[in-house]
């Protein structure tokens, strides 16, 4: 059940990113870590607002803590709720003048989408996910159901949901409706791509667009809350009361909102994008200069030489649209337009001779690792995950429900809170070698990679919180199968027992693996470029756009080029060699080199690097060995970032 309820979440997002494909820079695992970060970060900084609230107004006021938490839920709450979900990347924006440059209108509302979605999630799962015990028959494709009251909890199936827009991952169907049940839609997603786009309105928008801005970000409170007060207090009066009904007859076009709204998005950034075109003409194809559409024009280079062709040509359009954002915020030496520039030259440069020849194969002078000493860190991760992956993978299928039960039970929940511990301190030890990480990403020209490690840290410290939460609480009120809470915290949580908490805290560890897994693999693969491809992947590398294939690619995709090519851009007679032995002095150069001090400012960075090449290879085997500044170096370097995220 676990999995339709994540998938379901992340299918509405993906929906969108489809829609906004024509404007937006942002790319699906960003989205898709967006989404976690909404469920860890968003979703413990909202429970922590309210805790402090509740508990607070009622030691000043007096007032019992029941009615002051009914009150909350439709006045404070929705708005704690509703700046939480776009905190992270209203964060993002104000740290870093990169990602208020190169983020897009139509990115703010992908974003804030993608957090509203992982904070619905959050809430089902803690409500729902340790209820498969209560629930006879269904399956994945024809959903579940259980009677709660006099309506049913519909939790849905794969067809319903790849058939629905935005579709929630669990629905209450009143069982006395004669209407055919369907997925509806998911209220946080909407609620929060509006207040995406309003945050980007007021970040990138002229006076007029951040009053539009502004209102966009007050609708889904006064939205949210008039919801909430239908349920908490139907009966009662205020302003709240008042706009209840004309906002619940609004809410019939929910659906619509996220349309008409991501098309003001695109409209808005089109012409940005335009605008950026004028300005840096340098950053179009000689075919574009030309007067052919862009489409067109980048269309024939995708098909130049299949298969790999189309994701570095539209890796290139994203990063490209990236650039053009900030045409208006940045210097003519930008390095982010010179990336661009560099990367135009380099694909024009390209044809389908140009990639003729291009594959997959094993690196040369790569070796398997030895014994088990290698694979000690991916097998203590695996062996920590087990609790948490048989609760919620196995353990929310009725048929395995007693996975769950198991669990619970006095012999071997001891074992769990032990396992539970030890991840705690995997999350705490894998924040710390992220946070040191992230200086260098911080300096590359795009803001992805730093984005992605800083939501990753987000996302470790909120599930770090909440599983401290869960220990403290759960234990204090005496055992795996009790309620943390005994009132309403983000509504689910009165519902959620300590071990379900616990260990959804401890599924954010999937997000942490053990760093390096590629050289366990034995060296993993390397794509095998032509000159002028290779110049374009390590051009789009450099500007941190292309980490996950220029991991695939090692120095051999230089070849062909001739003495002159190394004499202009380096300064030097011959071309670096291409295989040599490990010596200290080879290591010196590279790690002592001006390039190399450059990149990574961190002196312990660079060692780890030095380690890092030197992985597979014993002191007097054949390797590579990197000339600084070279391209193939540059790609090295992407290649032990991408490892380090």
């Amino acid at each position: 059940m676990t999995v339709l309820m994540m998938f379901a979440a992340c299918y509405g997002v993906w929906q969108l990113t489809m829609l906004a494909s024509a404007t937006r820079t942002v790319r699906m695992p960003l989205l898709i870590l967006g989404v976690v970060a909404g469920l860890y970060g968003a979703g413990m900084l909202a429970l922590g607002l309210q805790l402090l609230y509740t508990r607070g107004m009622s030691a000043l006021s007096g007032d019992p803590l029941p009615e002051i938490v009914r009150t909350a839920s439709y006045t404070v709450d929705p708005l704690i709720e509703e700046l939480a979900k776009v905190a992270p990347f209203a964060l993002l924006a104000l740290l870093h003048r990169k990602v208020r440059a190169q983020w897009g209108l139509t990115d703010f509302l992908l974003l804030g989408a993608a957090g509203g979605a992982g904070f619905g999630l959050v809430e089902q799962l803690l409500r729902h996910a340790d209820e498969a015990a209560a629930i006879t028959g269904g399956g994945p494709f024809e959903g579940w159901s259980r009677m709660q009251g006099f309506s049913f909890v519909q939790i849905w199936g794969l067809p319903d949901l790849v058939t629905s827009w935005l579709p929630t991952p669990v629905s209450y169907i009143d069982a006395f409706s004669t209407d055919t049940p369907s997925p509806d839609v998911s209220l946080h997603l909407v609620w929060s791509a509006l207040a995406g786009l309003g945050l980007g309105l007021v970040i990138r928008g002229s006076a007029l667009q951040r009053l539009a801005g502004a209102a966009l970000l007050l609708f889904p409170w006064l939205d949210h809350a008039a919801y909430n007060h239908e349920v908490a207090d139907p009966d009662g009066a205020g302003v709240i009361n008042a706009l209840a009904t004309p906002l619940a007859f609004l809410r019939h076009a929910l659906w619509l909102y996220p349309l008409l709204a991501l098309a003001a998005a695109t409209f808005l950034d089109r012409r940005t994008l335009l605008a950026g075109k004028r300005a840096w003409p340098d950053t179009l194809t000689a075919s574009e200069q030309a007067g052919r559409p862009a489409i067109a024009a980048l269309g024939g280079h995708a098909f130049a030489g299949l298969p790999w062709t189309p994701y570095l040509t539209w890796t290139y359009a994203l990063t490209r649209r990236a650039a053009l954002f900030g045409h208006d915020r940045a210097a003519p030496d930008d390095p982010m337009r010179q990336a661009v520039a560099q990367a135009t030259a380099a694909l024009d440069a390209t044809d389908a001779q140009a990639w003729r020849g291009t594959g997959l194969r094993r690196r040369e002078g790569a070796t398997a690792p030895r014994g088990i000493k290698p694979w000690l860190p991916l097998l203590v991760w695996a062996a920590l995950l087990v609790p948490a992956v048989l609760y919620f993978l196995p353990g929310s299928l009725p048929t395995f429900s007693g996975v769950q039960g198991l669990l619970a039970k006095p012999w071997v929940f001891p074992l769990v809170l032990l396992f539970s511990v030890a991840g705690l301190g995997w999350l705490g030890w894998q924040l710390y070698a992220t946070a040191r990480r992230l200086r260098p990403l911080l300096a590359a020209p795009a803001a992805d990679a730093a984005v992605r490690a800083e939501l990753r840290l987000l996302t470790g410290v909120g599930s770090i919180a909440a599983g401290v939460g869960s220990l403290v609480l759960g234990l204090a009120a005496g055992g795996p199968d009790q309620p943390i809470l005994t009132s309403h915290i983000l509504d689910a949580i009165s519902q959620t027992l300590f071990l379900a908490s616990l260990l959804l805290a401890m599924m954010a560890m999937i997000w942490f693996p053990p760093f390096g897994l590629a050289a366990l693999a034995g060296g993993g693969f390397q794509l095998v470029l032509t000159a002028a491809a290779a110049d374009f992947l390590a051009t789009l590398a450099g500007a941190g756009a292309l980490a996950i294939l220029a991991a695939m690619m090692s120095g051999n995709g230089s070849g062909g080029r001739g003495d002159d090519y190394w004499e202009e851009k380096y300064g030097q007679d011959d071309p670096p060699p291409r295989q040599e032995r490990i010596s200290d002095a080879n290591k010196a150069e590279l790690e002592d080199s001006g390039w190399l001090k450059n990149k990574l400012k961190d002196p312990q960075m660079r060692r780890d690097f030095m380690k890092w090449l030197e992985q597979g290879h014993k002191q007097g085997e054949a390797h590579e060995h990197l000339r600084p500044g070279s391209p193939e170096a540059e790609a090295k370097l992407a290649e032990f970032l991408a490892e380090m995220l």
